[in-house]
Parts: C-alpha cells; sequence; structure tokens
C-alpha cells in the first residue's frame, strides 16, 4: 500500500503548492486547499479499504505515519480559512487581540493534549498498538482523546494526532500573522529573497534532510522540514518518500554526508597547516 499513498501524498503536496502560487485570494486559496484534501482523502479511504493491513506494524505505520498527513492539512486550512472570515477590520490593537484569541485557543488545545505530543515528539512507540491499530474506542483507554468523527477509517488516536499537527502549523501561521502586524512596513518581498541556491542532486538533500531528522536535529513533522528546507534553498524536492527509498538501496546509503565530513576535515587541516 505503501507506493500509492507516497504517490497520492505527493500529489497533494504538488498541487497544494500550485494553489498557494496562484493568484487567488487567501480565502479563496483556503477553500481550494479544503476540496483538494476532501477528495484526497476521500481516495485515500478507498486505498485503505482496497488494502490488506493484516498486522498491526502495518496499522500502526498507516494510522501514526501516513493518514495524519493527509487529514491535518484538511485541519490546518480549515483553521486558516476561519481566521480570515472571522478576524476583525478595526483597530491595530483589536486585530492583535484576535491573534491573541485565535492563539490562546490553539495553545489551549495543544496543552490538553501535552502528554500525548510528548509520546509522539519523543518518537515513542510502546503505546503504538493501543493508540494506532484497529480497534473499538474505549472510554478507559482512549479518553485523553478525540472521538474518530470515522471510525470504520479510524484507530483510536489518529484523529487527535492529525488537529495537533494542525494546531502546530496553525498556531505558527499566527506568530506569522502576528509579527506581520507589528511590521506593517515591511517589505513582504523580503521572506523570498532570504534563500540560497541548492547545487547538489535532489538525493543529496534528501539524505541531508532525514539524517537531521533521524539524529533529533530537527524537531516536528518531516513534511514541514522538508518544505522549511524547499523554500530556504529555491528548490522542489519532489517525492522525497521515493528519493529515500531509492537512498537505501544504494551500496553506499550515506555518500553525501562522507563527503561533507571529508571536505570539513580537509579544510581544518589545511587552516591547521
Amino acid at each position: 500500500m505503501d507506493n500509492p499513498c507516497f504517490d497520492l501524498l505527493s500529489e497533494l503536496e504538488h498541487r497544494l503548492l500550485e494553489i498557494e502560487n496562484s493568484n487567488n485570494s487567501p480565502i479563496d486559496k483556503c477553500s481550494l486547499k479544503i476540496t483538494l484534501c476532501q477528495e484526497l482523502n476521500k481516495t485515500l479511504r478507498k486505498l485503505y479499504f482496497n488494502a490488506t493491513l493484516d498486522t498491526s506494524e502495518k496499522q500502526i505505520h498507516f494510522f501514526k505515519s501516513v493518514k495524519p498527513k493527509f487529514v491535518s492539512e484538511l485541519h490546518f486550512n480549515l483553521e486558516v480559512l476561519n481566521y480570515y472570515k472571522e478576524r476583525p477590520r478595526g483597530s491595530k490593537k483589536l486585530k492583535g487581540q484576535f491573534i491573541n484569541d485565535c492563539m490562546e485557543k490553539a495553545s489551549s488545545f495543544m496543552m490538553k493534549h501535552c502528554e500525548f505530543r510528548s509520546y509522539i515528539n519523543m518518537q515513542a512507540d510502546h503505546l503504538d498498538d493501543v493508540y494506532f491499530t484497529k480497534q473499538d474506542y474505549s472510554p478507559k483507554l482512549h479518553a485523553s482523546f478525540e472521538y474518530p468523527s470515522d471510525p470504520d477509517f479510524s484507530s483510536p488516536a489518529d484523529p487527535t494526532l492529525s488537529c495537533l499537527m494542525a494546531a502546530d502549523r496553525y498556531l505558527q501561521f499566527l506568530k506569522n500573522q502576528k509579527f506581520a502586524l507589528k511590521n506593517p512596513t515591511l517589505d513582504p518581498s523580503w521572506e523570498s529573497q532570504k534563500t540560497l541556491d541548492w547545487h547538489g542532486s535532489k538525493t543529496d538533500l534528501v539524505e541531508l534532510v532525514y539524517a537531521l531528522h533521524t539524529a533529533g536535529k530537527l524537531k516536528g513533522d518531516l513534511k514541514h522540514s522538508f518544505a522549511v528546507m524547499e523554500k530556504a534553498l529555491n528548490i522542489d524536492v519532489g517525492n522525497y518518500y521515493r528519493l529515500y527509498t531509492d537512498i537505501k538501496l544504494k551500496k553506499n546509503p550515506n555518500s553525501l554526508l562522507d563527503e561533507l565530513k571529508t571536505s570539513l576535515l580537509d579544510k581544518i587541516r589545511q587552516e591547521n597547516q
């Protein structure tokens, strides 16, 4: 089932990027993204019911690592759409208070699920069988989670994980809005100018990001890490899951890291001579 899901995720990312780069208004962009997420979530649901997830490992992978990427995107854009529709047109103080209220709401949700959030951020897995396998929602075991709106297509914890991922992104969105409110004269083009050109291959960048992520040097969702790196380095990696699969099949899967280590050591030796 992995390949169809990877292809679907790649489609989601590319179509989201197309919408973001369009000339539509922020509200229209959110509406288009929501429609896209609803469409692809339905496709993901069909893939799930047509697949055979006959082991707990397969179920855990799907409900912990695959489905939340799609559903969190939907939740995030719903929150952003509501923000744009409800934000006041009054004074700077009124707008700032509205942003603060939104931030407090998002932070309260994250605090409500702080233990589960810590479990995810620490990359723990000792409770995955309870959280991310297909089973009935138990008030005793799963009372701290949001009740699944689609029990046939959910594990007890994946809806809460999706909401937490969306809340984390939404909180960062609100921080950006607050910054923009305080700096209204800042040239909006400054962000696009803060880029570097990547001269390695796409595979090299995937190797680097996975290495940093696995070592715990980059916190947060892998998708977000790639999105930031792509923007900062002015490159579209594409389907990084497939490139990572190619890396695993290489005779030397860490060739870039070896090259970086050798280059740095050579530089240090030359400067110490």
